[in-house]
């Protein structure tokens, strides 16, 4: 039974503690982006006219638009996560230029990369990702996995 329509994408796991990563948004999806990097130790710089409250502290926010200057080659990735098609598009056309790996919240035919479900205890991680193509289902496991995860490491230990 197929249930996806390609091939999964490389599970890779880097160091990006103290990495520079760039995130166009202030909302929701940008925020869990936010809160995810931070935990792996990110430096993250957000640009956005708003942000919601949950954004990590740590993070750099610059409230205005976008500008395409904000993308640099300093950043190790990009993630466009606006409500907005054309700055999200605009976003992937800088990055792609640049040689900047790129993840498009709504697009997933604009991504270098997935954003996978991150379950972890202490270093010890695995994730979970559908390659955007079925999130309900990468959430419903990532869940189950992180009601078991932390016991079955204590196990091992």
């Amino acid at each position: 039974m197929k249930i996806f329509s390609r091939p999964p994408f490389f599970p890779m796991m880097i160091d990006i503690k103290d990495k520079d990563v760039l995130i166009i948004g202030g909302g929701r999806v940008a925020s869990r982006r936010a809160e995810t990097l931070s935990r792996c130790g990110a430096k993250i710089t957000a640009v956005s006219k708003k942000f919601l409250n949950e954004f990590p502290d740590d993070t750099v926010k610059i409230k205005r638009a976008f500008s395409p200057e904000d993308i640099d080659e300093k950043f190790l990735f990009v993630i466009a996560a606006t409500d907005d098609r054309e700055i999200n598009e605009l976003v992937h056309k800088i990055s792609s230029e640049k040689k900047i790996p790129v993840n498009v919240c709504d697009s997933q035919g604009e991504c270098d990369f997935f954003f996978p479900s991150l379950i972890n205890y202490g270093s010890v991680a695995a994730s979970v990702c559908t390659a955007g193509e079925n999130v309900s289902l990468a959430k419903k496991i990532s869940d189950k996995l992180r009601r078991v995860w932390s016991a079955w490491i204590l196990e091992e230990l």
